[in-house]
């Protein structure tokens, strides 16, 4: 028998960890950040799908955050692969459509891997359109030489274990950088306070592979590293103001992540760029890092109850 916990307390979430570590591609970095991640979002909610006791599903949905109106929310679907094809990802999507109505939403967006043929199969049935693909690559570093980091002219580079003071000027940053990604629907930057607890102290987010980038006391750029598992560390956002662009800064930023991942120990570096992002798409092709398959982000209707599971 299959039923549906909404997630309550940490012995229920680190099942709803387990469930995703096994299903996704990449699997989750930590229960610390899915637990952050869990704060971070007014009206989000998360189930465990269970059969016969055992967690087989997880599922979220939240409203898409930041200064969105959109009636257009953030959902995830994760069902082991031994127990796909058996209609328990429809119970939990139908289940979270109705959470999805009471918080006011017509629409959902749900990323699938392109390897999983399985989930983009079932979410273009329901009706969902691709609206946006980021491809993923990968940089293998047990065989890399330790790159030299040469800043340009003028230019230093700091790591925020260092200058922890300067998170405004990042701010700044993120400010300009990210609603220049060319993507269909940018993503929603929100407040400092939104920004600091979404992309910089996450758990997985380590001040000793942050970098930031300076001339004199401006803040010009900044890039993340996130902490993963087996030894692999995912690039977050690698950002420069419009007036500093084109100088090299985001090159020095991107090696000085390399180096000290190296220094870490850690074995490749994967990161995922829009496929219209043609300055960072260059850069990371000059840097090495070789593509694998893209995640495409799906956006469609909700699912009324009383539809029936495939």
């Amino acid at each position: 028998m299959a039923t549906l916990e909404i997630i309550e307390d940490d012995e229920a979430l680190r099942d709803w960890v387990d469930v995703v570590d096994a299903a996704d591609v990449w699997g989750i970095p930590s229960f610390e950040d899915a637990r952050h991640l869990r704060g971070l979002h007014p009206g989000r909610v998360d189930g465990v799908l269970r059969l016969d006791g055992r967690p087989v599903g997880a599922a979220f949905v939240r409203p898409a955050g930041g200064e969105s109106a959109e009636p257009c929310g953030i959902a995830g679907l994760w069902v082991i692969p031994a127990f796909r094809c058996q209609g328990l990802g429809s119970a939990m999507h139908r289940a979270f459509s109705e959470h999805a109505r009471r918080l006011g939403l017509r629409e959902l967006q749900i990323e699938a891997h392109e390897s999983q043929h399985d989930a983009r199969v079932y979410l273009e049935r329901r009706g969902y359109e691709e609206i946006g693909r980021e491809v993923e690559l990968v940089l293998e570093l047990d065989a890399l030489p330790m790159p030299e980091v040469k800043p340009p002219a003028g230019i230093t580079l700091v790591t925020r274990a260092e200058r922890p003071d300067v998170l405004a000027g990042m701010y700044q940053v993120a400010k300009e950088a990210i609603p220049d990604i060319p993507v269909d629907e940018a993503d929603e930057v929100g407040s400092f306070e939104e920004w600091l607890a979404t992309d910089m102290d996450r758990p997985i987010h380590t001040h000793d592979l942050t970098f930031i980038a300076m001339e004199g006391a401006e803040v010009v750029g900044y890039a993340v590293l996130q902490r993963g598992r087996g030894g692999v560390a995912f690039h977050s956002l690698t950002g420069v103001r419009r007036a500093w662009r084109g100088r090299g800064i985001a090159s020095a930023l991107k090696r000085a992540q390399v180096a000290a991942a190296k220094r870490a120990g850690f074995r490749r570096l994967v990161t995922e760029n829009a496929v219209g992002n043609e300055p960072i798409r260059h850069l990371n092709e000059v840097m090495g890092y070789k593509p694998l398959m893209s995640t495409i982000l799906y956006r469609g209707p909700l699912l009324d109850g009383g539809r029936s599971a495939r």
